[in-house]
């Protein structure tokens, strides 16, 4: 089991936090999910620290030393190689 935390923001204006949060729920991929307040630029103090952009959605894998991938593309791709199980893309 993986231990994956997912930075979103509000879901009802965030596109991009919606879509892997939604990916993530249909294909039972367990993570914890860490709300940061819509301000500026999405961010919480320390967020520049987690992802480098400071912006999200960002995963942060934890049990590969605290990894993080950004970008919504990104995540997915990760996802995939992580569940393949889980059919992120199609075969």
């Amino acid at each position: 089991m993986t231990d994956l935390a997912l930075y979103i923001t509000n879901k009802n204006y965030s596109s991009w936090s919606l879509r892997i949060w939604l990916l993530m729920r249909a294909l039972d991929i367990p993570f914890e999910e860490v709300m940061v307040p819509m301000t500026g630029e999405a961010q919480i103090p320390g967020m520049t620290g987690i992802s480098p952009t400071g912006k999200v959605p960002c995963l942060v894998d934890r049990d590969q030393g605290g990894l993080a991938i950004w970008e919504s593309t990104a995540i997915t791709e990760y996802l995939n190689e992580l569940f393949p199980e889980c059919g992120v893309w199609p075969a």
